[in-house]
C-alpha cells in the first residue's frame, strides 16, 4: 500500500484492487478511496474502454472520454469549488471542430473543441465552462496571458480572443513565429503585394498585420475617394472643361489635380499671357484703332495677331492697292489737275475708287456753273424729248457746252433726219402710187427706215 496525503496533510490509502466482472468478463480496478473530509470519501472505478470519474463531495469532472476506449485524462481531485473544464467527444452525434490555440510562447495546440458555446453565452455573466462572457474578462487580460500586452477580448463563443494581445517577441526587428511582419520585416510584402499602386508599407504595432495608412491607390488608373483624377481616368475632365481653349489634359503624379502644361488657352475667350487676342476678346480693338476704315477685326487661330481680312481699308487715309484715294491722300490729284478751273477735291467715302469732284468749278463738277446748260450728269431738266427726239438717253458734251443727242431717237419726230426714210407724217411727198399702186394711203413704217404700203391698193 502507497501512503499519500490529502490536501490538509492527512494521510490516505492510495491502493487500488483489480477484479474480474462478471457481466463482461472484463478486468476492472476498484482506485484508491481518499479522505477529503471526515465525512466524504471518492471512489473511482476505471474500465478500459470508460475513463468516467465519480466523485464524491463537492469536487469537479476534468476527465475525458473517447470512443476509442483509450484513457486520455486522469482523475483530479481537490477540496473545495473548482471549475469543469472537461472536454467531452462521446460519438458522431455530437460536433466538433479542430481549432488551433496559440500561446504567448508562440506553440500552437490541436485541440477538439465542442461548437456549442455555453446557453449562458451571452448574459455578459462569466458562468462555468466560459473564459470570458461579453465585456466580462473576469479580471484576464493580454499580459495574465502570457503575452506582453495588447488588448484581450471576447469570441461570439465565450473563449478570449488574443488576437490583439502583443507577442513578448513584437518589436524586436525579427519575424517569430505567429508574427506577421516585425518593425521592418515585412517578409516580403509590399504595398503593392498588398492590392494598392504604391507608397511604403509597415507593421502594426501587434506584428500580427500590416499598417496600409502608408499605401496610396493613385497609378491604378481607378479615380477614388480624395483623388482628383488617376492616371487615364480624368473623371470626364478635359482642357476645355479646365477653361483652356484645346489640348490635351494629362493627371498629375499625385492624383490631387490635373497637368494642365499641354493645354492651350488660345480659343477660350480669355487673352492670356503672350496672347494678343482670343476669340471674340480682342483687347478693345477694332479695324479703325488698327489704321482701317471700318469692318469687322477677328484674332487669328493662333491668338498672336489679328485678323484683318474683314477690315475696310478705304477710309485709312492711306491709298492702298486698289485705291484711287482715300479720305485726305488724293495722291496729288487736284481739281486742276482734273480740268477744273478750281476748287477742292475730295474722296469718294463709299470706295475710295473715284474722286468727288463736287466742290471743284467748272465743267465735270455736276454742277452748272457760269453759262454751262449741262454739266455732267446735271442736265438742267432737259431730255431727248424736250430736245425734239422722240426718246433716248440725254447726255452733256465734255466741254459741259451743249447736249449730247448721240443716243436720242430721232424716229418719232415727224421729221426726216439723217438716214430716215420717213419719219411719222414726213412721208417726202412719198405716196402709195409713187410707190406703184394704184391708190391707197401711204405711210411709214416703225424705226423710220421704210414705208408701210399695206394701206395701198392695187
Amino acid at each position: 500500500m502507497v501512503q499519500g496525503s490529502d490536501t490538509d496533510g492527512t494521510a490516505t490509502d492510495t491502493s487500488s484492487t483489480t477484479e474480474q466482472d462478471t457481466s463482461t468478463g472484463v478486468p476492472t480496478t476498484t482506485m484508491p478511496t481518499t479522505s477529503i473530509d471526515p465525512t466524504t470519501t471518492t471512489t473511482t472505478t476505471v474500465d478500459p474502454t470508460d475513463t468516467t470519474t465519480t466523485t464524491t463531495g463537492e469536487t469537479t469532472d476534468t476527465s475525458t472520454t473517447t470512443t476509442t476506449g483509450e484513457t486520455t485524462d486522469t482523475t483530479t481531485t481537490t477540496t473545495g469549488e473548482t471549475t469543469d473544464t472537461s472536454t467531452t467527444t462521446t460519438d458522431s452525434t455530437t460536433t466538433t471542430t479542430d481549432s488551433t490555440t496559440t500561446t504567448a510562447t508562440g506553440e500552437t495546440t490541436d485541440t477538439d473543441t465542442d461548437t456549442t458555446a455555453p446557453a449562458s453565452c451571452g448574459d455578459g455573466i462569466l458562468d462555468a465552462g466560459e473564459d470570458c462572457d461579453q465585456d466580462n474578462l473576469g479580471g484576464t487580460d493580454c499580459a495574465s496571458l502570457g503575452f506582453d500586452g495588447g488588448t484581450l477580448a471576447c469570441t461570439d463563443g465565450c473563449t478570449f480572443d488574443t488576437s490583439l494581445c502583443v507577442l513578448e517577441s513584437c518589436g524586436n526587428g525579427q519575424l517569430d513565429e505567429n508574427e506577421s511582419c516585425d518593425g521592418a520585416d515585412l517578409d516580403g510584402e509590399s504595398c503593392q503585394s498588398q492590392g494598392f499602386a504604391g507608397g511604403t508599407l509597415a507593421c502594426n504595432d501587434a506584428c500580427n498585420g500590416f499598417d496600409v495608412a502608408g499605401c496610396t491607390s493613385c497609378g491604378d488608373d481607378l479615380k477614388q475617394d480624395g483623388e482628383a483624377c488617376d492616371g487615364a481616368d480624368l473623371d470626364g475632365e478635359s482642357c476645355q472643361s479646365q477653361g483652356f481653349g484645346g489640348g490635351t489634359l494629362a493627371c498629375a503624379a499625385d492624383c490631387g489635380g490635373f497637368d494642365v502644361s499641354q493645354c492651350d488657352p488660345c480659343g477660350n475667350d480669355q487673352v492670356d499671357d503672350d496672347e494678343t487676342c482670343d476669340g471674340a476678346a480682342l483687347a478693345n480693338q477694332t479695324c479703325e484703332s488698327q489704321g482701317f476704315g471700318g469692318g469687322t477685326l477677328g484674332c487669328s487661330a493662333t491668338c498672336d495677331a489679328f485678323d484683318t481680312s474683314q477690315c475696310d481699308s478705304c477710309g485709312n487715309d492711306q491709298i492702298d492697292d486698289g485705291e484711287t484715294c482715300d479720305g485726305a491722300a488724293l495722291g496729288g490729284a487736284t481739281c486742276e489737275s482734273l480740268g477744273f478751273d478750281g476748287g477742292t477735291l475730295a474722296c469718294a467715302a463709299d470706295s475710295c475708287g473715284a474722286f468727288d469732284t463736287s466742290g471743284c468749278i467748272g465743267c465735270g463738277n455736276d454742277k452748272l456753273d457760269g453759262d454751262e446748260p449741262c454739266d455732267g450728269s446735271e442736265l438742267d431738266g432737259e431730255t431727248c424729248e424736250s430736245q425734239g427726239f422722240f426718246g433716248g438717253t440725254l447726255a452733256c458734251t465734255e466741254q459741259c457746252d451743249d447736249f449730247d443727242l448721240s443716243q436720242c431717237n430721232d424716229c418719232g419726230n415727224n421729221q426726216i433726219d439723217g438716214d430716215e426714210t420717213c419719219d411719222g407724217s414726213d412721208l417726202g411727198g412719198a405716196t402709195c402710187e409713187s410707190q406703184g399702186f394704184a391708190g391707197g394711203t401711204l405711210i411709214c413704217a416703225t424705226g423710220c427706215g421704210a414705208f408701210d404700203t399695206t394701206a395701198c391698193t392695187e
